[in-house]
């Protein structure tokens, strides 16, 4: 009798609530320290005095974001997974790693011309265009709750965002490159929820291969850009004169993929 008691007590994992509550503290973390490493990596300064230079190979980092997250995501299904079939259509995930990418990189980009706090603020918002695209696109209907969820989110980044002491003057625009940047990006994440969406509906696509995939794809898409721009040169010229930056880069990485492990988690 013993036995068969312990036999059917859940796993310390596959209590919901804990779950719930690692998972919680792993995004937390993660993104958090991601976060940092991002502002850093995008918005520092590298070298002294007349030769210091900015880093501007977003797509490269994103290039190597990439490579670790689909790194982590077959782990995942090596070890949880196993032999489960995956029947996605490849196209489905190539045109989705193109909306993902241009999330990715246009925001990125916009922390050359934006300070973090306002680059996160405008990603907040990212539930709407999720939504919007979502009841056009897909004739998806959401409960009430979540339209007033949604409400909430952007009165919150209102508030933040509104500064009614500070005058706009002629050399600085109230509306600039990165947010455009920002909008770009939010756009595209739409676009991405939706293709994630519409896959999940048709194949019960798995989150483990979603992340997969998508990053597989990502990786061949930019692999050949940044051959055939040259940036990847630039980049690892870049490295070779700051090597500080690499370590920066590695952990930039890691900590947005199991980040992104955590939230398939919960």
């Amino acid at each position: 009798m013993a036995a068969g008691k312990g036999a059917g007590k859940p796993s310390l994992l596959q209590n919901e609530r804990i779950r719930f509550i690692v998972c919680f503290l792993g995004v937390f973390v993660c993104y958090f320290y991601y976060g940092i490493l991002q502002e850093t990596i995008t918005r520092g300064q590298y070298g002294e005095g007349e030769k210091k230079e900015k880093f501007v190979y977003a797509t490269t980092l994103v290039f190597i974001q990439c490579i670790i997250n689909a790194g982590f995501a077959r782990i995942l299904i090596q070890f949880f997974e196993g032999s489960r079939p995956d029947h996605t259509k490849s196209w489905l995930y190539g045109v989705c790693s193109l909306s993902y990418l241009g999330a990715m990189v246009s925001s990125n980009s916009a922390l050359q011309y934006v300070n973090y706090p306002t680059q996160v603020l405008g990603k907040s918002c990212k539930p709407i265009p999720v939504m919007i695209l979502g009841v056009f696109v897909l004739r998806k209907k959401y409960p009430l709750a979540k339209y007033l969820c949604v409400l909430l989110i952007v009165s919150g980044v209102a508030l933040f965002l509104y500064k009614p002491n500070k005058s706009v003057t002629s050399t600085e625009s109230a509306f600039g490159f990165g947010e455009i940047l920002l909008l770009l990006s939010l756009t595209m994440d739409g676009l991405t929820g939706v293709a994630q969406d519409h896959m999940r509906n048709l194949f019960q696509t798995s989150a483990n291969h979603m992340m997969l995939n998508i990053n597989m794809w990502s990786t061949l898409v930019l692999g050949l850009g940044v051959l055939w721009t040259g940036e990847v040169w630039d980049f690892l010229s870049f490295t070779d004169r700051h090597p500080s930056i690499f370590w920066n880069i590695l952990l930039f990485g890691i900590t947005s993929a199991l980040g992104q492990v955590c939230l398939t988690w919960v």
